[in-house]
């Protein structure tokens, strides 16, 4: 009997030695691969996403109008903000540019590092497009979903205009109004931004358009329908 316990004691002796050991080899394995995710994690983010310096860059190996100056302008609507970077030089016989970016964040953690969204700089020239440019996208909120409504942006180089102010028809489900407002301005270059454009819902009808700029002697210069 004697004997069967110490047998039994020795198996208990064994077993939880060798559970002692594969929980100290668990208990080092775990921090890890959770430093080891956490870097890979890290590496993913920098390597997919650009600087703000990066996206200058970007803007001027892209551009099709041979700019070489880009004014960042943000957005102001969320978190992960975007960034609008409008050419204030270049070719004044091409159509204005603009390159979209949107801030992503690691985590809770910002670097103030951009993914792109879309640009102009393919666009198809249409007249006046010079003077005055256009373009109209979607946003995402932070977390990720699809704004209902459209952005559109109107933008340009100052040098290439002297847009100041501008006329729109604003149609919503009560009917249609006429607004005037003056553009904004930036370092050489000037911009518009209306938000939640749409028609899905009656309700919720917004629509922008014959947009007209003005410049400073109240010549028209660009309409946009």
């Amino acid at each position: 009997q004697g004997s069967f316990y110490y047998s039994l004691f020795s198996r208990i002796k064994y077993v939880n030695g060798d559970f002692m050991k594969k929980s100290k080899k668990i208990i080092i394995i775990i921090p890890i691969m959770i430093v080891a995710g956490l870097v890979v994690t890290s590496l993913i983010y920098f390597w997919s996403t650009m600087s703000a310096l990066d996206c200058k860059n970007y803007c001027i190996e892209h551009t099709a109008r041979n700019a070489t100056k880009f004014t960042r302008i943000g957005d102001g609507r969320y978190v992960d903000d975007y960034a609008y970077w409008i050419a204030s030089n270049g070719d004044s016989k091409r159509a204005q540019e603009i390159f979209i970016f949107k801030r992503k964040s690691l985590g809770m953690f910002h670097f103030d590092r951009y993914e792109f969204v879309a640009d102009s700089a393919r666009n198809t020239q249409t007249e006046g497009a010079e003077k005055a440019g256009s373009i109209q996208f979607f946003t995402r909120k932070d977390n990720g979903e699809k704004e209902t409504g459209s952005t559109l942006l109107f933008f340009g180089a100052r040098a290439d205009s002297d847009i100041v102010r501008y006329e729109y028809t604003l149609t919503v489900a009560e009917g249609s109004n006429v607004y005037n407002g003056n553009v904004v301005f930036g370092d050489g270059v000037w911009f518009v931004k209306f938000f939640d454009i749409g028609n899905a819902d009656e309700h919720r009808k917004k629509l922008v358009s014959n947009v007209k700029f003005f410049d400073s002697d109240n010549k028209l210069i660009y309409t946009y329908n």
